[in-house]
């Protein structure tokens, strides 16, 4: 049996990031994915002129270790840019509204009634909560109102997250603004004192994507001298051992075995549930508690001529009082040209979710009729579209439901018990690049830590700082 320092069970941007932080202290790390292709669900695909993602369409960044991978990597000249002048839209009364980006406006807008504005600005007297596992819901109606969270925040979890606010953990989806009340009391008051004291993050907010997609950042990044990737891997065991893990997986070849000091899985909850069930059976419980949201992704490829409202925006939200069949809508091409033929349009409408599940178990054909039926009057279009593309993930999302925190607190003592296992899974820490990047970095530290020590005859490179 082979004997390695570091495997990592899982080909998408939690592993593979682990293994460029790992490949960047000179750490040589073994990948292990069960698909032909790295990646995970991050897939751009071109076809007939378009450029299309199957799950994530870009990255908000305000990590400065993104920043530091992206131009290690030598990406930075492959980065485009969103145009900081686009407007972000919501569906309210029926129709496009904008929804100001500085506070200023936002309160001047007539976004929200008068009330609603009141109730806004008395945040500052509201008493700070107790209750750790607060929902979201529960948390903005408490701090900033009914009609902020139905307006913007129910759109943002139940959007981006696939999540449904009545169920998700505010400290877990919401870290920054659950920190700001119990730190300050108050998320005003927390705002104008950071803004007093000047406590800025250490780079300004970014939103990118990659001239040939986000399959540019996990193709970059598996092609990086110091990972050994090995695609069609299917582990079916791990066993612990006095020496460290034992994995074993099918391949096309029959089976490769391997003697591993530090294991990581990237997998998703239900994966690593399976592979550590002999290992540990109440942590395997604790990941099969875990829940998903199907989600899908449907590409529109419209006339430009056939859409009469000006595409001068990132696209849309919907509210959950909305009831329209969908979650959301990008404009790709808006938002990064070149994603489609020159005069056409690419529009991706989000589904499925917490909150409509069942929106994904109709055809493509039910599912294109429907969207269109709505999105035709919204945005005044005239035209059918020339490309279709459906993207579905039966599995999306993780749901941050219920007490989560408190349900990674208690995998986190099981893993102290288990040295040299390691979970960095999208299920852990947030969904987002930017904080699987993060997360990576953070995994990577910790095994550098443990075979520094271990190796101590060898000089290590400085151990990388993590950002707080």
């Amino acid at each position: 049996m082979r004997e390695t320092d570091v495997l990592i069970i899982g080909g998408g941007i939690s592993g593979l990031s682990t293994a460029w932080w790992l490949a960047r202290q000179g750490i040589s790390t073994e990948v292990w994915e069960a698909d032909d292709r790295a990646g995970g669900k991050i897939r751009t695909t071109a076809d007939q002129g378009y450029l299309t993602e199957r799950a994530a369409g870009l990255l908000v960044n305000y990590h400065p270790e993104v920043d530091q991978l992206i131009q290690q990597c030598g990406l930075e000249e492959h980065k485009q840019t969103r145009d900081e002048s686009l407007k972000r839209y919501i569906i309210r009364h029926n129709r496009l509204t904008a929804v100001p980006m500085k506070l200023p406006d936002l309160m001047a807008s007539p976004l929200w009634s008068r009330k609603a504005k009141l109730r806004l600005a008395a945040e500052i007297f509201i008493q700070r909560g107790r209750d750790e596992s607060e929902t979201v819901s529960s948390f903005i109606s408490r701090r900033l109102g009914r009609e902020i969270l139905e307006t913007v925040i129910d759109p943002f979890i139940a959007g981006t997250l696939a999540s449904d606010p009545d169920k998700a953990e505010a400290r877990a989806v919401l870290p920054r603004l659950t920190k700001l009340e119990q730190r300050y009391g108050s998320l005003t008051m927390g705002m104008l004192i950071n803004a007093v004291l000047k406590r800025r993050r250490a780079n300004k907010a970014d939103t990118f994507s990659f001239r040939s997609g986000m399959s540019q950042l996990t193709d970059t990044l598996a092609r990086t001298e110091g990972i050994e990737l090995h695609l069609g891997l299917k582990v079916s065991t791990i066993r612990r051992d006095q020496d460290g893990w034992q994995v074993t997986a099918k391949t096309a070849d029959g089976k490769r075995s391997v003697l591993v000091r530090q294991l990581v899985l990237s997998t998703p909850a239900d994966s690593a549930a399976k592979l550590l069930s002999d290992t540990d059976e109440k942590l395997a419980g604790l990941l099969t508690e875990i829940e998903y949201s199907p989600v899908g992704v449907l590409h529109l490829g419209l006339a430009e001529r056939g859409i009469n409202q000006p595409l001068d925006g990132t696209g849309f939200l919907v509210s959950t009082k909305n009831h329209l069949p969908f979650n959301g809508n990008l404009w790709m091409s808006r938002l990064f040209p070149g994603r489609a033929p020159k005069g056409q349009a690419l529009l991706s409408t989000y589904l499925g979710g917490a909150l409509h599940p069942e929106q994904l178990q109709q055809s493509d054909e039910k599912i294109v009729s429907l969207v269109l039926e709505k999105l035709k009057p919204l945005l005044s279009i005239s035209s059918d579209p020339d490309y279709v593309r459906m993207d579905r993930h039966e599995k999306g999302l993780p749901l941050y439901h219920g007490q989560y925190q408190q349900r990674l607190e208690t995998i986190g003592e099981h893993l102290d018990l288990l040295p040299g296992l390691h979970l960095n899974a999208n299920y852990m820490g947030g969904v987002a690049v930017r904080e699987r990047i993060f997360q990576g970095k953070r995994t990577a530290q910790t095994i550098a830590r443990v075979l520094a020590n271990r190796l101590q005859t060898t000089p290590m490179q400085q151990p990388f700082a993590i950002a707080q």
